[in-house]
């Protein structure tokens, strides 16, 4: 049997002096609990001295707190207390099964508060309230001031690990403080039960300090030689022995029994410091002698090690208690005063915590310095003639201290009306969001762990907008990590899609995320629903263990999935918008469940947040600097904002395009994003384009870099970002809203709004209305007909060809023709409509644009309505194949997806968009290739005029 479970039935309890991150994260400490019987843990500035600045497991925690504007002081706080609650959570069954008996870790005050009654009184409050945790100790010294401090929180219902105690009568002194503060809690009413101490003795120091002693007596003193060699190394022994005498005679008195019957504990004795220093002394020494019931010993790793191996527990502690009271008679004998030693022991001992802690502080403070000196990559600008009034326009949010009002929430940079100030300042979360999530980041990694231990292979993450564009650009950008699963991401309602999605993923294996801000957004809970039900068939009232949910609180999204027993919900921050939500559990969930670092994606965001800080200079604020060249220049007419991505991130196109276009699009004005539009030669833009040309110095993209080459000579403003590697994902993340923030203000819109989404889910859910009263959605006649296309809204014209040349005949300068497409996404289908896109920007020489249906509904579908008339529609539709049915509606995919088409060619033709609906039939591919035709048709005699 092994030795240290034989000391758990013999009445002992062992802690592990020692706690790291490492052994934590690793499982370490946990196969420890299960296999060695460990049942408490202990700490001290030494233990953290070393744990901190010995390894590299604190490192990222370090750089992510120093970003934040966090002290050294704070960084020590934040790192200490996410341990202890961490063990503290590892140990709390243990002590909740013996009554609050055992399982506790402690957290030690500032030592440097030794000698301060106040501040240690202050400090000890603040931990016990910030670890918010029952099974915890605060740690305070056996000094004479501790003594006043022990019996105040005691009082309180505080626990308190009595630290730094040597001599017999500090002990009685210490006893004596307990029990007065567990009297004096009895008189304010405070619960008595809950309240735990222990007395922690400090043994090898004591041997080590009194043998130095007795060897002086023995090099010196030939008399008593003899004596001082048989006291070598006796001496923390009989000290415990005794010190345990005394608690056996203090906590079984007739004082304490009134307060046993109250529901107090006794005070136990702990065993400290129980390394054995001296080689020529056993190595369980500390250990062997001091086993008996309702005591503690503390011991170290290595001394863990050898008990494990080579420990002979038996109950030794009471034994040989007359020869204990001999050993310190002798040493008085000899000269030696204990009482003298162990005062000295004590001011030692607040030294040798004082200087690790030290020792640390300037360790973190050299970690702090470092990674706030780490800057993000260049941002530079090359504007020509366009310079000055950028440059005036940052002059102006500096004097207006907009960078700090943004960090105050500061409503009034949008808007000077109560009500939207109040829902502006409800929308500023992602300032924050990083720091916070970067808390969760355990979290994050042992639920990803979870669901792999439980067998999944797949996970499908299913939403719109904001709570799918960053999944779906984590997908799209990085490999799947070692220690991921596949993701998919499902975010069309187009039934050949989601009967692929079917098809493809093994569905009682498959994890599916259901994700939506409000927890109404139709397309997410249409997927949910149907594929629960296609879960439910296979594992009936089971099926809820694999769904997990994103949503925000008290969400009716969030209460289905309490009522499905789903296997996880995750309650976002209420006050982020969808789309500024990249850096939230709606996408760091999917994240951390592909195997990426969202440890090192929280950083580089947060970097970038340092970067933006309240207190940066204007033009030295990448986030502003951005913002300013966006929004004056858009005030000046270019308000197309094209962006020149490398293919490794070409789909944070997607992201970017939501995040500025439902922004930035209402009120008439707005920037339209630009995003996946093929290279043209310089004179085919216009002066409404700003271009953006993002580059990655570690895969670099030489046919890109000669196309921006050229639109640079060409005089055209161009602003370059260069990201180190795509982890600096997340840094882009942040940079791009606090620009939109930014260019909404000089704007003067609010870029946190989208009025004019819900009217297309209004005509959209009208028109469902009818299918599930009729069977039959209402379709208007084709204004021409010609086989494989379907035209609506044309003007009776003879041809596809000639309709097309009329209606692209509106073109006027500072358009933007945009294809809204209704199709399965895939690969011919998107080269088919960049050709079409490449050909209309030839001809017309005006920006092009491609958006999949619903997708763009809840992106660029705002700056459709909202922003500015000069959008060329194009929407595109084909017939379904087989359809999918959606449990607990009365239509299928087929239906939903075709009244969104129609749901929103109504609401833009109804604001007198220009927009023509094309239908291509049951061949998509023959389809394109015949509109392909049709417009080069059209434009056979030349660029409209």
């Amino acid at each position: 049997m092994n030795p240290l479970l034989k000391l758990g039935e013999l009445g002992q309890n062992i802690w592990l002096d020692d706690l790291r991150r490492g052994i934590i994260t690793s499982g370490e400490l946990k196969d420890l609990i299960e296999r060695d019987g460990i049942r408490g843990i202990t700490s001290n500035p030494s233990i953290f001295d070393k744990a901190i600045t010995g390894s590299h497991d604190y490192d990222n925690a370090v750089k992510a707190l120093a970003l934040q504007g966090k002290s050294k002081e704070e960084i020590y706080d934040d790192l200490t207390i996410e341990d202890i609650r961490d063990a503290s959570d590892l140990l709390r069954p243990f002590y909740d099964q013996s009554q609050r008996a055992t399982g506790f870790v402690s957290l030690e005050v500032n030592p440097h508060l030794a000698r301060d009654v106040e501040g240690t009184l202050v400090e000890a409050r603040r931990l016990w309230n910030e670890l918010d945790r029952h099974n915890v100790f605060i740690k305070v010294p056996a000094t004479k001031e501790g003594l006043t401090c022990i019996r105040r929180l005691i009082s309180e219902g505080i626990n308190v690990n009595v630290t730094l105690l040597f001599g017999l009568p500090r002990y009685r002194e210490v006893a004596e403080a307990y029990i007065l503060g567990l009297e004096d809690g009895l008189e304010k009413g405070v619960p008595v039960e809950g309240i735990a101490s222990v007395a922690s003795f400090f043994l090898s120091r004591i041997d080590v300090l009194v043998d130095s002693l007795l060897q002086k007596t023995i090099e010196q003193d030939e008399a008593g030689a003899t004596a001082a060699r048989g006291l070598l190394g006796s001496v923390a022994v009989a000290s415990a022995k005794q010190a345990y005498a005394i608690y056996r005679e203090i906590f079984g008195g007739k004082r304490f029994l009134a307060l046993r019957e109250a529901g107090a504990r006794p005070q136990r004795v702990l065993w400290a410091s129980t390394s054995t220093k001296n080689p020529d002394y056993s190595d369980v020494k500390y250990v062997e002698a001091l086993i008996g019931p309702e005591t503690v010993n503390t011991v170290p790793q290595e001394t863990l090690d050898a008990y494990r191996d080579h420990g002979d527990p038996a109950p030794r502690l009471e034994r040989g208690l007359s020869d204990a009271r001999q050993v310190l008679d002798r040493l008085d004998e000899l000269g030696i005063d204990l009482d003298q030693v162990t005062r000295q022991l004590e001011d030692e001992g607040i030294e040798k915590f004082n200087k690790p802690y030290d020792d640390l502080m300037s360790n973190l403070e050299e970690k702090r310095a470092e990674a706030l000196r780490e800057a993000p990559n260049a941002q530079s600008l090359e504007l020509g003639n366009l310079e000055d009034g950028v440059h005036e326009t940052l002059m102006q949010l500096e004097t207006s201290a907009f960078g700090k009002r943004l960090w105050e929430k500061d409503p009034t940079l949008w808007s000077d009306d109560s009500e939207t100030g109040d829902a502006i300042r409800g929308a500023l979360g992602w300032l924050h969001v990083a720091g916070k999530m970067a808390k969760n980041v355990k979290e994050l990694k042992a639920f990803a762990k979870d669901v792999k231990d439980a067998g999944f292979q797949h996970v499908v993450h299913m939403g719109m907008g904001g709570s799918s564009l960053a999944p779906l650009a984590f997908k799209r950008i990085f490999p799947q990590g070692t220690d991921g699963l596949p993701l998919s991401v499902l975010d069309t309602t187009d039934p050949a899609t989601v009967r692929e999605m079917e098809d493809q993923a093994p569905l009682e294996k498959t994890l599916f995320i259901v994700a939506s801000k409000s927890g109404t957004t139709a397309e997410p809970l249409a997927f949910g629903d149907f594929f629960y039900s296609k879960v439910e068939e296979i594992k009936g009232d089971k099926a809820g263990e694999n769904f997990v949910v994103i949503t925000d609180p008290s969400s009716p999204l969030a209460n289905r999935a309490q009522e499905r027993s789903f296997r996880r919900i995750f309650l976002n921050y209420p006050d982020i918008g969808g789309r500024y939500s990249a850096l939230s559990y709606f996408g760091l969930v999917p994240a951390a469940l592909y195997g990426l670092d969202v440890e090192g994606l929280l950083l580089r965001a947060l970097r970038m947040a340092h970067a933006c800080r309240s207190g940066a200079r204007a033009e030295d604020n990448p986030g502003l600097v951005l913002g300013a060249v966006l929004g004056h220049l858009a005030r000046q007419g270019r308000d197309k904002i094209t962006l020149l991505l490398p293919d490794a991130l070409s789909p944070l196109g997607m992201w970017i395009e939501q995040l500025l276009a439902e922004s930035t699009g209402k009120e008439g004005k707005g920037m339209l994003p630009v995003a996946g539009e093929l290279a043209a030669r310089p004179s085919i833009y216009g002066s409404d384009r700003v271009f953006v040309h993002m580059r990655l110095k570690r895969e670099p993209d030489e046919i890109l870099e000669r196309t921006v080459s050229r639109i640079r000579e060409s005089d055209q403003p161009v602003v370059t970002i260069d990201l180190e590697d795509r982890e600096d994902l997340g840094q882009e993340f942040f940079r791009w809203e606090t620009a939109v923030a930014v260019a909404g203000a000089i704007l003067t819109i609010n870029p946190f709004d989208q009025p004019n989404v819900r009217e297309s889910k209004e005509n959209t859910n009208e028109l469902l209305r009818v299918v599930s009263e009729t069977g039959r959605l209402p379709e208007e006649q084709p204004s021409l007909t010609e086989p494989p296309l379907a035209l609506y809204g044309g003007s009776g014209e003879s041809s596809v060809g000639t309709s097309l040349f009329h209606f692209f005949s509106q073109a006027r300068r500072g358009d933007y023709v945009a294809f809204l497409a209704y199709l399965t996404e895939e690969r011919a289908t998107e080269n088919a409509l960049r050709c079409l896109c490449r050909d209309l920007q030839e001809h017309l020489h005006v920006a092009t644009t491609v958006g999949y249906g619903p997708r763009y509904l809840h992106s660029t579908g705002q700056y459709h309505k909202g922003g500015p008339d000069t959008g060329l529609f194009v929407l595109l539709t084909a017939e379904h194949g087989s359809d999918r049915a959606i449990s607990g509606r009365a239509y299928g995919f087929s239906a939903f997806n075709r009244a969104q088409a129609q749901g929103d060619f109504q609401a833009l033709r109804k604001r007198g968009r220009r927009i023509l609906r094309i239908d291509l039939g049951n061949d998509v591919g023959l389809g394109l290739a015949r509109l392909n035709q049709a417009i080069g048709q059209a434009f056979a005699g030349g660029r409209p005029s």
